[in-house]
């Protein structure tokens, strides 16, 4: 984590000064899936690597997990770390148990600087890879796409595809105003679209962003717990939520994920975390600080 501090300042400046239409530096691999070890259990569910030619992917079931009503989160992470060390050091299964939700969380490799073209250019790409394994079938309900920093780049390639409403943009607005805008209106007779746009560094830029959205709701800081959110706030097109904690706190401290995945369309599990639970959430984010 101190490694990643030391060179997160320059986050910011690499994802606003690569052009929007700069080509790619490298080729794009083949999708090429293969399982890297069985599921073993994680944060109280079913835990399992992927090690594909696009990189590392995790996928994470929690323990009450139901196909019929489940959902999918992805998690992209953002530039100066990898998807294996964000999953250990950010302690995601934890965050994602943490939430309480009826999902599939997958963790794919994304690029890691400006220098590193797209891993996954298309969404449908990564479902079809995580589903052809066969352990974690892709379920058919909300999907879910919470991105962080430099992970911009690669939700704006999958925004055109019509799986995805929901998005979770922790401080990585550094570029795709106009192409969010656009897909915040949606289309006639499509299902609407919603955002929840987390500042730090990016706040001057997602201040601006946020005042343009028509209906947007707006929060000065980040609320400790989910009831503390208005009705306007749960259900806004765009809420726009000031964050108290840094660039890579908001990511790392177990406060700030699961909250907002509670914002999202996904159902909650059947059975509320269990004493244990809670106790391993509180070890990881409380405990340590």
């Amino acid at each position: 984590m101190k490694e990643r501090f030391c060179i997160v300042v320059f986050a910011g400046w690499l994802c606003a000064t690569l052009p929007p239409g700069a080509a790619p530096l490298c080729r794009e691999p083949a999708p090429q899936t293969e399982s890297e070890s069985p599921a073993d259990l994680e944060a109280g569910g079913e835990h399992l690597r992927l090690e594909t030619a696009r990189g590392p992917v995790h996928i994470w079931r929690p323990a009450d997990y139901d196909a019929r009503t489940a959902g999918t989160v992805v998690y992209i992470h953002g530039y100066f770390t990898s998807s294996d060390q964000t999953w250990s050091e950010d302690h995601l299964a934890a965050q994602f148990q943490a939430s309480g939700r009826n999902a599939l969380f997958i963790t794919p490799q994304s690029p890691r600087s400006n220098n590193e073209e797209v891993s996954w250019k298309s969404m449908e790409d990564l479902l079809r890879a995580v589903d052809e394994v066969g352990a974690f079938r892709i379920p058919r309900g909300p999907l879910v796409v919470v991105g962080h920093s430099g992970a911009v780049r690669t939700i704006l390639d999958w925004l055109p595809d019509p799986r995805l409403q929901e998005v979770i943009l922790l401080d990585g607005l550094y570029r795709g105003q106009r192409e969010f805008r656009y897909w915040l209106r949606g289309s006639p007779g499509a299902k609407s679209h919603r955002m929840v746009l987390v500042a730090s560094d990016t706040l001057r830029r997602s201040d601006r962003f946020a005042r343009r959205v028509p209906d947007a709701a707006r929060r000065s800081a980040i609320p400790a717990d989910f009831s503390n959110l208005t009705p306007r706030e749960k259900r806004a097109r765009l809420l726009f939520l000031r964050s108290q904690y840094d660039h890579l706190d908001m990511i790392s401290n177990g406060r700030v994920i699961p909250l907002l995945l509670k914002l999202t369309a996904l159902r909650p599990l059947a059975e509320p975390p269990t004493p244990e639970a809670k106790k391993l959430v509180h070890r990881h984010f409380v405990a340590g600080k």
